[in-house]
């Protein structure tokens, strides 16, 4: 009986609660000091007009033999056997962290945002196919290959 009381006047409370709209809190703004600013995002530039034409010459040919070694070891949908792909996988990591390499120096250098990385790769992309074709790359591929495994590798 005692148990039936409690529970009746619990719930007369939650209703009267309920029925009586939302809680309005006041508090004395001087007490809490002024409300921290908003982080504002850093303002991204827009990328490059061209390019091709941005950072240091040593940065451009980081970027151009990452497209030629790409361009030159791409991937097969036929299965490899594991020697040949393993190889294929190195050829490709090379291409990978020599285009990082030019990235981050583009990015150090101020002379591009990392969040242009995309945009400059594929114009690298573009002008070795074009390169090709006519059958003139501005760098060997040896050359290229070379400069890459003189970049220390990732732990």
């Amino acid at each position: 009986m005692f148990a039936r009381i409690i529970l009746a006047a619990i719930g007369a409370i939650g209703a009267a609660c309920a029925c009586s709209g939302p809680a309005v809190e006041t508090h004395d703004a001087s007490l809490t000091g002024p409300a921290p600013e908003a982080p504002q995002p850093s303002a991204i530039p827009p990328p490059p007009a061209d390019p091709l034409a941005v950072g240091s010459q040593e940065a451009r040919d980081d970027l151009y033999c990452s497209a030629l070694i790409y361009i030159e070891n791409p991937d097969v949908s036929d299965a490899l056997a594991p020697v040949e792909e393993a190889l294929l996988r190195k050829a490709q990591m090379l291409g990978f962290q020599i285009g990082e390499a030019g990235i981050n120096k583009l990015v150090s250098e101020k002379a591009a945002h990392a969040t242009h990385a995309r945009v400059i790769s594929d114009a690298y992309a573009a002008q070795v196919k074009n390169d090709m074709k006519s059958k003139k790359t501005r760098i060997s591929l040896d050359d290229c290959n070379a400069r890459a495994a003189a970049l220390p590798m990732p732990e």
